[in-house]
């Protein structure tokens, strides 16, 4: 059985899990010219997506650092 949540109580949740999301990636992409991010929520999965200058280097090489993110993403949140 599913727990319902008020819309009121998701909207907040919804947008604290936004506000502590993009505080961690700014910490962590300070350097790489990161300048926001977009949080797309589908049935199936979360989307996250990353608006940075220098997107080379939030990949990494041979895509290591956004693989290092994504785990500690899905871990924390």
């Amino acid at each position: 059985m599913a727990v319902q949540i008020s819309k009121k109580r998701k909207f907040v949740a919804d947008g604290i899990f936004k506000a502590e999301l993009n505080e961690f990636l700014t910490r962590e992409l300070a350097e790489d010219g990161y300048s926001g991010v977009e949080v797309r929520v589908t049935p199936t999965r979360t989307e996250i997506i990353i608006l940075a200058t220098r997107t080379q280097n939030v990949l990494g090489e041979k895509g290591r650092r956004i693989r290092e993110l994504t785990a500690v993403v899905q871990k924390r949140f």
